[in-house]
């Protein structure tokens, strides 16, 4: 991909959803110089709040070389530097619609040599080159946009608002703190008492506690964003398929009672009590000749190992036999939620023999029996407590210059302990310093920037 243009270009773009199909409205943007000219370009209007600043006003587009009108459309003008780039920024309000709002586009940029296309991230770039948002905001911008489940919009809409800088810079101000002691002494040793070696120790542990429980927190952070994966092991027409149905209240799944339906993963993001989480339907799992069905049949076993829980499903009907209990045996303990035997509405309820299936829950999925058991069962196991305290979202980017820092802070533990020449601790402190600013970009080169916003959307 090429490089992000960091220049006096005006830029615009399609800012709305409108790739995943036709909508009420789709919106344009244009943010640079020449926003408003080009913008002026193409409207015809009549209106006494025409180009003021922060004003909505009506308006239609028309292809002078054409001469002809394309859209009606709403007219939003934000004038630099009150504006999200810190330029001027118009956004054209058209119907939704892929074609028209594409003829618009076009007809904007063809109109005025000085526009350009956007590139993925440009105007969300512009913003924290202008000093609007640090990095961690634009990162959250994008987590945002790419959330999966309301919690995890809700923890990147902290990062947003600046929850991740605010938790950065305080880690960063105590660094600051033992480093200007450190750099005083350096200078002015003789107008300072002995150092004390085991308070800096002291603080330095500490730090290096808030650091370790960011890192511990964000490595949740998947979880949150892409849910807890709750894979549905079993045999062939056990009922996996109507239960992931069930419990996303919706047909995901197809649902036969041919034995083999289920060929590849199905996968639902849903949120059960603030717990996010990915419910995994997998291949009925049976000795089979058949080529693609054993395709699925060995990806349920792969998704065994890789999914966080399990919940086991066997018929009632059929009864739990040894295919069952040997396909158990490839479930570790700690994974496996619940033993659910499904199919109750087919036997006689004197038939089960409850002692033989400890801490097994007994459901007719068909008839929506059982469901509130399984809801209880799923929350005790997976629990919200792992998400406590978890209030911003990291990506790897930030958890690496988290751990660098950490490092750095480990070798002034190993310059004291083997007296190494004092003043490089400095060294290691400004190094750790360094690399918390990078987190909020403050320490960044323009190949990295450019990589980082090339991972955003167009007209973000």
């Amino acid at each position: 991909m090429d490089p992000i243009v960091t220049t006096e270009d005006t830029i615009a773009a399609i800012a709305s959803a409108i790739s995943i199909g036709n909508g009420g409205v789709a919106i344009i943007r244009v943010s640079g110089n020449e926003a408003i000219n080009s913008c002026k370009n193409i409207v015809r209007t009549k209106s006494k709040y025409a180009w003021e600043s922060h004003r909505v006003f009506h308006g239609f587009i028309e292809n002078k070389s054409e001469n002809k009108l394309i859209d009606e459309v709403l007219i939003l003008v934000m004038k630099a530097p009150n504006s999200f780039t810190g330029e001027d920024i118009v956004e054209l309000h058209c119907h939704g619609g892929v074609i028209i709002v594409n003829k618009v586009l076009k007809t904007l940029i063809s109109s005025n040599s000085r526009i350009r296309l956007a590139n993925p991230g440009e105007f969300t770039q512009r913003a924290f080159l202008s000093g609007k948002i640090d990095l961690t905001q634009a990162e959250s911008i994008n987590q945002l946009i790419n959330a999966s489940n309301i919690r995890a919009a809700e923890i990147a809409f902290n990062g947003v608002q600046g929850a991740i800088k605010t938790k950065i810079d305080l880690i960063k101000n105590d660094l600051i703190n033992e480093l200007s002691e450190i750099e005083a002494r350096v200078d002015f040793d003789e107008d300072f008492t002995d150092f004390n070696y085991i308070n800096y120790l002291k603080n330095i542990e500490i730090i290096k506690e808030k650091i370790k429980l960011l890192i511990e927190n964000a490595r949740r952070n998947s979880n949150i964003h892409n849910g807890i994966s709750i894979a549905l092991i079993g045999k062939t027409n056990v009922g996996k398929s109507s239960l992931l149905n069930m419990l996303s209240k919706k047909d995901k799944s197809i649902v036969t009672n041919i034995p083999g339906t289920t060929r590849d993963l199905i996968e639902v993001n849903l949120t059960i009590n603030n717990i996010p989480m990915k419910i995994i339907d997998t291949a009925g799992i049976r000795d089979t000749d058949e080529q693609i069905e054993s395709i699925g049949i060995k990806k349920s076993f792969e998704i065994i190992k890789e999914s966080d829980f399990i919940i086991y499903l066997f018929s009632l009907e059929e009864g739990f036999n040894e295919e069952d209990k040997k396909i158990i045996k490839e479930i570790p303990k700690e994974k496996l939620i619940t033993i659910l035997g499904n199919k109750k509405d087919l036997i006689d309820s004197n038939q089960i023999n409850s002692h033989s299936f400890k801490d097994t829950i007994f459901m007719s999925i068909k008839n929506d029996f059982g469901e509130k058991e399984l809801i209880d069962k799923i929350i005790k196991k997976c629990g919200s407590k792992q998400f406590e305290n978890v209030d911003i979202l990291l990506n790897e980017r930030q958890i690496i210059n988290l751990e660098d820092c950490l490092s750095n802070l480990n070798d002034t533990d190993k310059i004291i302990r083997n007296k190494l020449p004092f003043d490089l601790l400095s060294i290691e402190l400004r190094d750790g310093i360094k690399n918390l600013s990078k987190i909020t970009g403050q320490e960044l080169t323009e190949e990295l920037l450019d990589n980082i916003f090339s991972k955003f959307c167009i007209g973000k």
